[in-house]
């Protein structure tokens, strides 16, 4: 499996090229005026259109820059399958090189497209987290599939790729997923946390990560910025992606 991982401003691109991460997930409105010089930096690049953004702008975009990254979505209209639908229709029609994105109801979406089997589909919205579960694991599995912001689907099965913006929460959110043998530990950071020996424990299991990564463990004390903004890499995906056998994938380092 492979993740791309979000990446939408100069902070986060360089971190992530800092951990070795090989791929990115980009959206158009930040990328549209440096991604070839982005493409320079990562193995693989994976574009969507922003929120609110320009369907002929994005359409423009995708023509102009396609030698520039890997795989590009649609221009979806979140929760509105028959719109996505049309778009998709007229992207084709385009000659654009676009994957459609299923939306609302899954497995309607899908029969109204008429793909050719193991074709790339990407997934999109639906409203009720039971009904996305279920729907996710009555999709056909002659397609490969990638997962618009199923980060939390990394362990779930059944894509061949996700996209995730989870990894900022450290810096961002003062929050992050540790993986330790099969446990997903939340932690939270703040005064007088008392899982501040947890997270103590772990960076020390995972100092190899770290160091990878550049991080030392007084920065994570003093909760730099940069450093927490890597930390989650070394302490939940790069373990994770090892468990999963699919860290050369994912990780140059």
């Amino acid at each position: 499996m492979k993740i791309y991982f979000n990446a939408n401003n100069k902070a986060t691109l360089d971190a992530l090229e800092k951990c070795g991460v090989k791929n990115v997930l980009l959206s158009h409105k930040y990328s549209h005026t440096n991604i070839e010089e982005i493409k320079q930096r990562f193995n693989s690049i994976f574009v969507v259109s922003g929120s609110n953004d320009d369907e002929d702008k994005y359409h423009e975009f995708i023509k102009k820059e396609e030698k520039n990254f890997d795989f590009a979505a649609q221009f979806s209209i979140p929760n509105n399958m028959n719109r996505t639908c049309e778009i998709w229709k007229k992207e084709k029609d385009m000659g654009l090189n676009t994957l459609p994105v299923l939306q609302e109801d899954y497995i309607k979406h899908l029969s109204q497209l008429n793909l050719k089997p193991n074709s790339h589909i990407c997934v999109g919205q639906m409203k009720g987290r039971f009904d996305t579960e279920d729907s996710i694991k009555k999709l056909p599995t002659n397609n490969k599939y990638h997962g618009i912001g199923k980060g939390k689907y990394l362990l779930r099965g059944g894509f061949d790729s996700i996209d995730t913006s989870i990894w900022i929460s450290a810096a961002m959110s003062k929050k992050c997923d540790i993986w330790s043998d099969g446990t997903i530990i939340k932690m939270k950071f703040g005064e007088n946390n008392v899982s501040e020996p947890i997270l103590t424990h772990h960076c020390e299991k995972y100092k190899d990560n770290l160091e990878k990564i550049g991080v030392k463990m007084h920065e994570i004390t003093e909760r730099h910025y940069y450093s927490m903004l890597k930390l989650p890499i070394a302490l939940y995906y790069m373990p994770i992606c090892k468990h999963l056998k699919c860290y050369t994938d994912n990780f140059i380092k």
